[in-house]
């Protein structure tokens, strides 16, 4: 079931203007819309959101977060790299 902006926002921690905030710098998927236009979430976008609040909280930046979230998509064995520079950091 996907979620509304403020659904996911509240499962999230985060407020509806983070999310549409980290969906323009590219750092969230951009959702479905309903017929009435409201953004759709799929639901592991709450994991997503909480991962980069995380990573904030640890010192990173969004242009750092971006690359990490990359690295993930792209090489989902590359644990051992995300790993890597997580430490480093």
């Amino acid at each position: 079931m996907r979620l509304t902006i403020g659904q996911l926002a509240a499962q999230a921690g985060v407020n509806p203007q983070t999310v549409r905030y980290y969906e323009r710098r590219e750092l969230v998927p951009r959702p479905v819309r309903s017929g009435g236009g409201y953004r759709l979430y799929e639901p592991e976008t709450v994991t997503r959101l909480r991962f980069i609040k995380r990573a904030q909280d640890l010192g990173f930046s969004l242009e750092e977060i971006r690359e990490l979230l990359a690295l993930r998509v792209v090489r989902p064995a590359a644990c051992q790299r995300v790993e890597a520079r997580t430490r480093d950091k």
